[in-house]
């Protein structure tokens, strides 16, 4: 993923003045305020490995990162994204992949911690949230890892929320938190189809 800082603090500040009274600027985690795709493809392929199943390609982990952890985990393994295996596999991933974030392994792309405070000190009235489909645990450790958990007022995974994106649920529950805000004054930045579908649905 290639970010033009420039561009998108200009965008980003043009859409916070727009917007009246409070307004929600959502974001998703990976691939989009962080470039962790080497912490994720390296501890599934130390979970495979650790549970004698074939370790996956570059290719194979990107394709499967349009799922939550428990499907995609199957899906890798098995090919359908309901074998209970799934389950099993995403616990022990969740629970290295939280251990294992660092500054160094989940950092934020460059620009971006500063996109998000010159943002939040010009305009006070925008709020930030973050939703992601992998766990809430990962999440939080991320935001915190990059010193920027203080300006997230609320921060949620998949298993935070009745369903993943692309369903609506997780964002109607961070606007939800994010007491005062509704949808259309709310924008979602994420790299992937589903962010958009799911935006679309909860009405921002």
């Amino acid at each position: 993923l290639i970010i033009n800082c420039s561009s998108f603090k200009y965008n980003l500040k043009q859409k916070a003045v727009n917007m009246k009274l409070s307004a929600g600027i959502l974001f998703d985690v990976d691939g989009t305020l962080s470039d962790s795709f080497q912490l994720g493809f390296d501890s599934t392929n130390a979970v495979l490995k650790r549970n004698g199943i074939e370790e996956i390609s570059a290719d194979s982990y990107h394709q499967g990162t349009r799922y939550t952890t428990p499907t995609r985990l199957a899906w890798h393994v098995t090919g359908d994204t309901n074998n209970p295996i799934g389950e099993e596999l995403g616990r022990q991933f969740d629970e290295l992949y939280v251990e294992l974030v660092s500054p160094s392994t989940a950092a934020f792309y460059d620009g971006m911690h500063q996109l998000l405070t010159e943002v939040k000190d010009k305009y006070p009235i925008v709020r930030y949230g973050a939703l992601s489909n992998a766990c809430g645990a990962y999440v939080r450790a991320v935001l915190a890892a990059n010193n920027v958990d203080h300006i997230f007022e609320v921060q949620l995974g998949a298993d935070d929320v009745a369903a993943p994106k692309p369903h609506p649920d997780g964002l109607l529950k961070l606007v939800s938190l994010l007491d005062g805000l509704v949808p259309s004054k709310c924008i979602y930045i994420g790299d992937s189809p589903t962010d958009g579908q799911a935006a679309t649905a909860a009405g921002m």
